[in-house]
């Protein structure tokens, strides 16, 4: 059996601080990004787990926020004496992709479109994460990458409405709003939270016609992530995949593939 792995995903919001086990999820922590100030914040968030799976040598970092993984690439190689593998364009994938300057291509959007390939080896798909921002990626039945979109996600666009205007509050964004409000609050919360649904589904929409257009792809598949993931799923008008962790499993796969 392959040996465990450390993977940790530094989001803008929330770090994840996971256990896995070839493609199985041991144990999972999630902290917020914001409480990881220091190199002391960062060895108590992992001393307790490492403690439980002292046998890990090899650690993944797939991160968005530059100061953090410079950190936790710190406290791994000195703390713990870890072996770092990072998540980003330079690694061995499993799809064809060109992006410029190629570099800049998010490691989180690496790690999702490796594990989309991974589950849909001969099928199109369009891999979309919800959460600070939502970002959209597009493989083709060849698994060559077609391109993508990022967009605000729903808690930047109910912070940027409160942040940028003198009276607007700032909103929590549920599944539960209704089509129109009756107050501040509540319009708010149906204009972003439908405004989301609708915008997701006609870009879903618009991306399955391109494929079918362009590469002749029809048989398409979702695959959809990231904190808000399951609040707008459920308000599409197509199907979709849901999986919380895709992008730290597709860490670990990348991990693997690169390991040797």
């Amino acid at each position: 059996m392959r040996e465990a792995l450390l993977i940790i995903e530094i989001g803008n919001s929330s770090t994840d601080i996971a256990v896995f086990q070839q493609d199985r999820c041991l144990e999972c922590l999630r902290v917020p990004t914001i409480s990881l100030a220091s190199l002391r914040d960062i060895e108590s968030s992992l001393n307790e787990l490492l403690q439980r799976h002292q046998t890990i040598r090899v650690a993944g970092v797939c991160s968005v926020v530059p100061r953090l993984t410079d950190l936790f690439a710190v406290a791994l190689k000195e703390l713990f004496s870890m072996r770092i593998v990072g998540i980003d364009s330079t690694l061995d994938l499993p799809f064809r992709f060109e992006y410029s300057p190629r570099e800049s291509f998010g490691p989180d959007r690496i790690a999702l479109l490796a594990i989309s390939a991974g589950i849909y080896p001969q099928k199109a798909v369009i891999a979309v994460d919800i959460g600070t921002a939502m970002t959209f990626d597009v493989l083709d039945s060849s698994h060559r990458y077609r391109g993508g979109m990022i967009l605000p996600g729903i808690d930047l666009m109910a912070f940027s409405l409160h942040d940028r205007t003198a009276r607007l509050p700032l909103v929590r964004i549920s599944d539960s709003a209704s089509l129109l409000g009756r107050s501040t609050e509540s319009c708010i919360r149906s204009g972003i939270y439908w405004g989301c649904i609708k915008q997701v589904d006609g870009i879903l929409g618009e991306i399955r016609d391109f494929l079918q257009t362009e590469t002749g792809d029809t048989d398409v598949e979702v695959l959809m992530t990231g904190g808000n993931c399951r609040m707008v799923a459920s308000g599409l008008s197509v199907a979709v995949t849901v999986d919380e962790h895709a992008v730290l499993k597709g860490a670990g796969m990348l991990v693997g593939m690169n390991s040797a």
